[in-house]
Parts: C-alpha cells; structure tokens; sequence
C-alpha cells in the first residue's frame, strides 16, 4: 500500500495543472492516468488562447502554473486577435504542435519534485466519516491519501458516437472509467450527462492552398508566459481559412437522420459557442457558408485540423462534406470527427475551492464540473491542487475572487450558478473585464502566486519590477505638463486633436486623448514595450477603469458580508419558499455570491441582508 498526501486522478489539462501545484508546494503528489504517453494530450483541436481564454492562461502562468510556459515551448503559429479592437481588448491564440505539447508536459511533471506518475485506472475513492482517505486503482494498487483530485475529464461513462454507431470510450481509442463513475453517483453526487465533438483531420498532402487565405504567424514578439522571451517564429505553419458552401449544406440537410445529433442518439447538451456544423446548418439555413479553418497538428505530422467542421456523421457522409470544401476536393480523411457524451457533476455541489461539500478532501476539476476547454481546466486543475495542498498542511483556503481574475469568474458563475451546457469562459461573463486584461495579469496575481508558493522568487521580482516600472513612467506623465509654445503642438495638430493653450496640459491628459499615441509624447527607445503597452491602457480607459475599481469596491463589501456555514435557511419563513430551496441548494459562502444565484428574488435578498447583520 502506497501513501500520499494528494492524490490526482487524471492527466488532462487539468490534472496536470492539479499535480504540478500540489507538489510545487511540497506536498506528496501522486498523478494517477491510464496511459502515460497520453499526458496533456489535445483531443480537440491543437490551439490555446482566443478571447475569454488567453486571459486564463496568462492568469495561470502569473499565479506560476505551467500552461503559458509549456505552450511557448511546443507553438508553431501564434496571432494577436481583436486588433481593431482597442488594445485593452487584444488577446492571444496560438497553434501548438501536439506531440510537442505532450512531451513539454510529460517532462515537467517527471523532473518536478515531491510528485510520481502512475499508470493505472483509478476505479474507486474511498471515503471514512465524510472524508477521503484513499484510492483504489483497477490493477490492485490501493493508495492512502488525504486528498483527491478527480480531472476525469470526457471519461466518466463516456460513449463515442459516429453516425449509428455508439461504443464506450474516454475518448477514441482509449477506454472508459466505468467504475468510478459508479463511485461518485454511490457517494450521492448529483450527476448528468453533456457532450462535445470533434472534427476530421485531413493529410496536408492532400490540401490544395493555392486559392486560400492565409493566416501568418506574429511577425512582433509574442508568447503566453510572462517569464519566457517573447519571440518572433518561423512562418513555416501558417492556418489557412476556407469556407462551407451551398453543396456542403445540401449534403448536410439530405442527410441529417444518420447524424447523431439529430437522429436521437444524442440527449445531452453540447457547447452553445461551439457547434456541430449539422446545427449550424439547421439553426441558420439563410447563411450561405460558414468559416473552416485549416490548422496545422505538429512538426513532425502531416495532419491538419478543420476548425469549424464539429461533426459526427457517418464517414461517407464526412467525406462528402469535406470534399465539398474549396482546397479541400482532394482531401485524405487519416480521422474522422466523432461526438462523445459523458457524465459531469453539478458543480453547485462545490465550494469555491472546488472542495466538494459533505465529503472532506475531495475535490473535482474540468470537464467534470461542466466546463469546455484546455484553459478552463487548467485553472480549475490549478485552483483544486493548490487548496488539496494547503488542506493538507493546514494552510487556510485558497480561493480567487470574480474581481480578481476571469479564473475567480468561471469558478465563481460554475459554483453558484451551475451549468446547463459546457461552460465556456467568455469576455462578456466577466463584469470587470477592461481591468481583468491579460496584459496585466502579473501586476494582478504575481503577489498571490507568490505569497501561496507556486510562483518562485525571481519571477516575482520580474513582476515587481515591471509594475515598479510601469508606475514610474505614470507619475512622469502625471507630473510632466507642457505649454502652448511646446514643440509637441505640432504633433498634436498632426494627430488631428486641439492644440494647447497657455494653461497647458499634462502628458497624462494628452495620452488620454484617443487620437495621441504614447511614442508621440516620449521617446519608445527608453522602455520595454509591454511596460509601453500597459501604460498605454492605463490611460486610455482610465474613466473605465476608476469606474470599475467602484464597482469592485461595492462587491467586496458584500463579499465580506460571510454566511454562517451552518445557516438553516429551512427555518428562515421571511424568505420565500423558493428562495430558501435555492439558497439550500448552493449554500453560498457570502451576500456576494447568494445575491449571484439566478432566480433568488431581490426581496429574499433584502431578507438575508437583514438577517445577517442581525
């Protein structure tokens, strides 16, 4: 018999955030996945980064997990997206080479300290007295532990479906856990069922790009972690763009009884913001073509990707709807897209720790609270390891606030809201999200990272010395003012904004114009540029920005409102029928967070408020 003080089930994107903290902060680890080479594997298109994501992957590098640096070690195209937008907007999205990714992780976790790898399948957790106290694995091994991790991901009961056919699987070509999903629902989880999809990978071989958009990789320095150079990479695996057509639709609407998603084999929900290109030929049959993006797997792969074409009907069919595609009349199918339905855990059962309630020392992470995506699972796998670790050694909870980052937001809306279909994390979910940008999440949560231990001592001093740097070139602009007579007028002319008069104007109040760029008032060449960028920000949405540092300032207030964990809210008759079930069900930690339960009436909030003082 094996012990540990955390246990991780699971080597997903989330397992291995989970793993990699937990034994950062010198606790026992051991990481517990059926197939080794499989550690960090994208089942799902080969990409990281885009709008509401590249936020948490840069928040994950800041706190000192691993996604952000592994990523820049394996990209082979990355893009800076929302560039019409303003800069406050912009993100990141990067291609990764697949196999590059695998390996970057595998290694990682292999030379980390305090943490060991085992192959096997965990089939049951073993709880005493409402808390956990080991695992059991289905090759015999049985590991005592204080704390488990599951990051099952798609594996819980999970069923791949292509036309007719169902079989069960994780996810294809790989089996499914049966049996401990059998152990969740007998320890009296709320469970259900969602799904998701892939598309056909195609041999690049066979792709004729000649009469195809092309995307090119940055030609700026661009990279996820704050603590790796940023660089400029060979332009040697651009994305291409196509598009579906009237045949593509045609051969989709003929055919649509020998899909499952529309032939009954399906029941559970899929991703909204993602999906199948069976659904969005029906959900919009005006639409005359939707984008197929053409995405590179790897180095040493001839696969590519087609972004876009989430399907799951029968191969003959798969292949009648790729041969349709413009580049694509040609193409060598080497795998077919599939869906895959699986079992999740409502995650309104979780603290904010994702510690699940009533059984101390389990904790869930990913897919299997609902969520879609390697970011999402990463900072959920992230969260879960850092509190089992800190369970452990006494330390008191770890838990991120929706103020704090787009992490606090998703776990916080997942926590108290639920889900009702794979959760995405979006822009428009985070309230602050001009102030949440992932150009500053080291000036964010660097200190948190580093107070927890996760983020080591020379990297938070690259932090410290950024933010030292980014609010000594502020107060120069604050305290630097200039006359009518400044030879900056001309500039200002040029730029197409008001001269100044004699009562002059401060370079701060001049940058804070929209037509005035940052190297009109200074001179580029004496700092970094994402000391530049961020300055840049600063100032161009200060209005922005001190209107929401208001409005966080009024949801701590109710943050610090705490609910007694004990509170009966059975027994409290000025509060509606309704609103006491609701409230019972999540059992918020906080005002905050109960007044964030959709369906609590604004009375019943009232109610409480007066309760709590009282």
């Amino acid at each position: 018999m094996k012990h540990y003080d955390v246990v991780v089930i699971g080597a997903g994107h989330a397992g291995c955030e989970a793993a990699y903290a937990a034994a950062k902060l010198g606790v026992s680890t051991a990481l517990v996945t059926i197939n080794l080479s499989e550690i960090g594997k994208m089942p799902c298109n080969p990409a990281i980064g885009g709008p509401g994501k590249s936020q948490i992957v840069r928040e994950i590098d800041a706190l000192g997990g691993m996604m952000g640096r592994v990523t820049d070690a394996s990209t082979l195209n990355i893009r800076l997206l929302n560039t019409s937008k303003g800069r406050a907007m912009q993100v990141r999205r990067a291609q990764a080479d697949r196999d590059a990714y695998k390996l970057h992780w595998k290694k990682t976790l292999e030379n980390t300290d305090h943490l060991d790898l085992i192959e096997g399948m965990a089939e049951e957790i073993v709880v005493s007295d409402h808390r956990v106290v080991g695992v059991r694995l289905r090759e015999g091994l049985e590991i005592r532990t204080s704390a488990v991790i599951v990051a099952s991901g798609t594996f819980l009961n999970g069923e791949v479906l292509i036309g007719n056919l169902v079989y069960p699987a994780g996810r294809t070509g790989e089996p499914p856990s049966i049996g401990l999903a059998r152990c969740l629902r007998d320890l009296g989880l709320r469970m259900s069922r969602l799904k998701t999809g892939t598309t056909p990978r195609v041999n690049r071989r066979s792709i004729d790009t000649s009469e195809l958009e092309r995307q090119h990789t940055s030609a700026v320095p661009l990279g996820f972690s704050f603590w790796r150079e940023q660089r400029v990479l060979p332009d040697d695996y651009p994305v291409y763009v196509s598009y579906t057509n009237e045949a593509t639709h045609a051969v989709i609407r003929n055919n649509l009884s020998l899909t499952p998603n529309f032939n009954g084999l399906i029941t559970s929900e899929g991703p909204r913001h993602c999906p199948s290109l069976e659904a969005k030929i029906v959900k919009f049959p005006d639409r005359t073509s939707h984008k197929v993006f053409l995405e590179p797997e790897g180095r040493d792969s001839a696969e590519v990707y087609l972004q876009g074409i989430y399907t799951a009907f029968p191969p003959d069919i798969q292949d009648r709807i790729v041969h349709s595609i413009r580049g694509l009349e040609h193409a060598q199918i080497e795998r077919y897209g599939y869906d895959i339905q699986y079992d999740y855990i409502d995650p309104t059962q979780l603290s904010p720790t994702l510690e699940l309630s009533g059984i101390e020392g389990l904790y869930l992470a990913g897919q299997v609270n609902g969520t879609t995506g390697y970011e999402e699972a990463a900072g959920q796998g992230l969260v879960a390891g850092v509190n089992a670790a800190r369970s452990v050694l006494g330390d008191p909870p770890f838990v991120i606030s929706r103020t704090q980052a787009f992490i606090g937001v998703m776990i916080d809306d997942l926590v108290t809201k639920g889900v009702t279909e794979p959760y995405r994390m979006l822009p428009s979910r985070a309230e602050y999200r001009i102030t949440l940008r992932e150009s500053n999440a080291d000036l964010r949560l660097a200190g948190i990272g580093h107070d927890i231990g996760l983020l080591e001592d020379p990297l938070y001093e690259q932090a410290m010395a950024r933010k030292e740097a980014i609010e000594k070139l502020l107060l120069h602009l604050k305290n630097e003012r200039i006359g009518s007579r400044h030879p900056l007028n001309k500039a200002l002319a040029i730029r197409g904004t008001p001269v100044l008069t004699d009562n002059g104007a401060s370079l701060y109040e001049l940058l804070r114009r929209p037509p005035v760029r940052l190297s009109d008032l200074i001179s580029s060449d004496d700092y970094p540029e994402d000391v530049l960028t961020e300055v840049e920000i600063e100032a161009k949405y200060s209005g922005y920005l001190e209107q929401q540092e208001r409005e966080i300032e009024r949801l701590r207030r109710m943050e610090r409102l705490l609910i007694p964990e004990e509170m009966d809210y059975a027994a409290l008759e000025s509060l509606s029928i309704e609103g006491r079930d609701l409230l019972s069900r999540v059992r918020p930690r906080t005002f905050g967070q109960a007044s964030r339960i959709p369906g609590v009436a604004q009375a019943d909030l009232s109610m409480l408020a007066i309760i709590l003082r009282q």
